[in-house]
């Protein structure tokens, strides 16, 4: 409960680089806050085909879905399945990539969850938060940033009171390495 979840983007069997950078990043907030990092692949065929290109970035626990219908990527079965995970795992923080998929299914799954959503974030930070007008202080907020004002500021957002925290994130703006070659997690893959 309460862990970092990175939902990893595929074609065909390959895993997207954002996704990648994503679960570096991921796997640095999990430290922070001291969880699980575990990440959500969907597609048909990829059972034995995606693990190596995930576990080695320090995934704790791998949730594989495989099924026919789940590739080519379609809103409504992704949708789905990220809702009902959630509702039964209750993240804390979810990252997606900034593409055309993660910019279909994060408001889809925000939505479902009334959790809200950070899209296009260019840098993530966990840090505390004082909300002066309601006298209340939080501890370890996603800090969701990107740019606003067509480039011209810098916004910091924070969700205090929803979960799970969900941002998507600009590919390329991290940094994907390998925790270790041979990271062991648990993987789940549901019937």
């Amino acid at each position: 409960m309460n862990n970092v979840f990175v939902y990893c983007e595929t074609e065909g069997s390959k895993v997207a680089e954002v996704s990648q950078e994503l679960l570096t990043k991921g796997r640095k907030l999990a430290n922070q806050l001291g969880v699980q990092l575990h990440a959500v692949v969907a597609g048909n065929g990829i059972k034995g085909e995606v693990e190596a290109q995930i576990l080695p970035y320090g995934v704790d626990k791998l949730f594989v879905f495989d099924g026919k219908g789940l590739f080519p990527y379609t809103s409504a079965p992704h949708t789905d399945i990220l809702v009902n995970l959630f509702k039964e795992e209750k993240p804390q923080i979810c990252l997606m990539g900034a593409t055309v998929i993660g910019r279909d299914l994060g408001p889809r799954v925000s939505s479902s969850l009334t959790s809200g959503l950070t899209a296009d974030c260019t840098q993530l930070e966990i840090g505390d938060y004082d909300d002066k007008k309601a006298g209340k202080h939080y501890e370890n907020l996603l800090y969701q940033i990107r740019p606003a004002f067509g480039g011209n500021i810098v916004a910091t957002i924070v969700n205090p009171d929803h979960r799970p925290q969900m941002a998507t994130v600009r590919s390329g703006v991290m940094q994907k390495q390998l925790l270790d070659e041979h990271y062991k997690a648990k993987w789940f893959m549901p019937t």
